[in-house]
């Protein structure tokens, strides 16, 4: 299992990279709407399916439309997640863009398809330097809690605000011993969990960056015992 100090010590060597990447979704040529989207039609997708299907629904407008550019791009439950991004963008029109503190947006705002993790993914996604907030997926919960927990705990983590919140308080001081931004520290985790414990390379991230970019996320940890 991935140590804290492992954690604190891989994220501290690599802390210039995942700001610059940070840098990168800041300047993004995708809107706060588009990366909200993208949080969305992310859940339970392979990270492949998940882009194809986010740039093939970019400028679908009807439900028909964007359930058969995510049924093409492989994305499941494709008449649900349609259904959600165009609520989303009903509830953008009337709310706005997110704004930080994130905490307390998540606390007053419900979003169609964005429960406490995706929402926060999303919110991360906009403002990654600045957020309050992070992604906590069922791999960053297996870090934190030290085991794999059970789809039910991870659902009632995913029900409750504060039960979300006591665990992204943890990665939250870990960041600060770093001096990493909470979105960039959980980045860097993750992908580090992935290489040692999962044995995966990074997903890459990169089609969300600033236009006419050529920087590519690559694999950080290939030499790592």
């Amino acid at each position: 299992m991935l140590s804290q100090k492992n954690r604190l010590a891989y994220a501290g060597i690599h802390r210039e990279q995942y700001l610059d990447w940070c840098r990168e979704l800041s300047e993004s040529p995708y809107s706060p709407l588009d990366k909200l989207e993208f949080a969305c039609i992310s859940a339970h997708a392979p990270m492949a399916r998940a882009i194809g299907g986010f740039e093939a629904t970019r400028h679908e407008t009807s439900l028909q439309g964007i359930v058969n550019a995510l049924d093409d791009a492989g994305v499941m439950a494709s008449g649900r997640k349609a259904s959600w991004i165009l609520g989303i963008r009903r509830e953008y029109a009337s709310l706005g863009t997110p704004s930080l503190p994130y905490r307390q947006y998540r606390q007053e705002h419900k979003l169609p398809g964005l429960g406490i993790c995706k929402l926060s993914f999303g919110c991360a996604l906009i403002e990654p330097l600045l957020s309050d907030v992070c992604c906590l997926d069922t791999h960053m919960l297996q870090l934190l809690t030290g085991y794999m927990p059970s789809a039910n705990e991870v659902g009632k983590v995913y029900r409750s605000l504060e039960s979300y919140q006591s665990y992204e308080d943890i990665l939250d001081w870990e960041a600060r011993q770093v001096d990493m931004p909470l979105f960039a520290y959980q980045w860097a985790v993750w992908d580090y969990k992935r290489g040692i414990v999962d044995h995966k390379e990074p997903e890459d991230h990169s089609f969300l960056w600033r236009s006419g970019s050529t920087k590519k996320q690559l694999p950080l940890f290939s030499s790592l015992e």
